[in-house]
């Protein structure tokens, strides 16, 4: 019962700080930028992770403040970490910092949780020594964070990966008897909350506050010490869980290397953008992503129930799965383009060939 109560308080604080948040927004003009990674049109409010951060924050303390089923200095370096990404997030919403002073700020907060004895310790039953897992743990934290922040470019996207993710890892904490499960599902509510504003056509945006700090946690709260099963396998299911965006981000690093571009440079070759490329329309995109989403969040509960090696085969098949839907989808997209720029090339052909006559 304790558990519903503070749930539904994260979602109602969500939902009740969305409209100040729109309207603060309108009236300071602290909308969305537009960049080449932009699809939306239109001026739109953009600090909705704002919300989500006060709903989860409020909600989180005040259950670790009252319950003692959590020891609340266990969760100070995760806490005090995920406030200095959004801290300095918000600051770059508002004055678009340096992409070297974004890096160092997430440097830091890396280091307070892995610093502080939060990594993954083994992967298929092979302990990490420390100094493997410190640095294994460092750059997952470094890059789900900025994977986040980097899939969020269309309406509800960012949202329903992250509050699919979230509430897998708070089901399976469930049926692993870890406490820390009521930290995600007050943070899914938040993210709800969040998403009755954000689903297309958007109201509110995250803004780079919220997508990093979701990022930031949902690359944190894995590191949880849980049960056996799911500690196991838990970095492979952290992987299918996060694929969307880790699979994405990859995608646009070695685009970038490949062009001899700055890796933190935007694009418009991201996954939904190749849909759009495609035909789809925002919103089947958005489902077609979802749906998948969501398959692999079940897929990820039934591995939990076969054990740890028909857990992590199940895991591997559905690893095996986004590799070639991300591979399916980059061909196909490149052959609608080469498609397009013959039918341009043929179309400015015939052009010419009239204005000759």
């Amino acid at each position: 019962m304790d558990m519903i109560l503070f749930i539904g308080l994260s979602i109602g604080l969500s939902l009740l700080s969305m409209p100040i948040i729109i309207g603060i927004c309108k009236k300071l003009g602290l909308y969305d930028y537009h960049d080449e990674r932009k699809i939306h049109s239109g001026d739109i409010p953009r600090l909705g992770g704002v919300g989500i951060v006060i709903a989860f924050v409020i909600s989180s303390l005040l259950f670790l403040i009252t319950k003692k089923t959590l020891n609340t200095v266990d969760h100070i370096p995760i806490y005090i970490a995920a406030g200095i990404i959004f801290v300095f997030a918000i600051v770059d919403d508002l004055l678009n910092l340096p992409a070297i002073v974004k890096l160092i700020v997430q440097l830091v907060a890396v280091s307070i949780v892995t610093f502080n004895g939060y990594h993954f310790t083994q992967i298929f039953g092979w302990q990490l020594p420390k100094a493997v897992a410190i640095i294994l743990t460092f750059g997952w934290i470094l890059g789900v964070t900025n994977a986040y922040n980097l899939i969020d470019g269309l309406d509800g996207l960012c949202g329903t990966l992250s509050i699919t993710a979230i509430l897998t890892m708070g089901i399976l904490y469930y049926l692993s008897g870890n406490n820390e499960a009521i930290l995600c599902f007050m943070l899914a509510g938040a993210i709800f909350g969040f998403l009755c504003f954000n689903w297309p056509p958007a109201k509110l945006f995250m803004g780079d506050n919220g997508s990093q700090f979701l990022g930031f946690m949902i690359a944190t709260l894995p590191l949880y010490t849980s049960g056996d099963v799911f500690e196991y396998n838990k970095f492979l299911i952290m992987i299918v869980l996060t694929s969307f965006a880790v699979f994405d981000t990859i995608a646009a690093i070695w685009r970038r290397i490949r062009d001899r571009k700055p890796i933190m440079s935007g694009d418009r070759s991201h996954l939904h953008h190749k849909l759009l490329n495609m035909g789809y329309t925002k919103k089947s995109a958005l489902y077609l992503i979802a749906f998948i989403q969501v398959l692999l969040c079940i897929s990820v509960i039934v591995s939990y129930f076969l054990g740890r090696m028909k857990g992590m085969a199940l895991l591997l098949e559905s690893f095996s799965f986004m590799v070639l839907f991300f591979s399916i989808i980059h061909y196909t997209n490149r052959r609608v383009m080469l498609q397009k720029e013959a039918e341009k090339a043929e179309a400015n052909k015939n052009q010419e060939n009239k204005s000759e006559n």
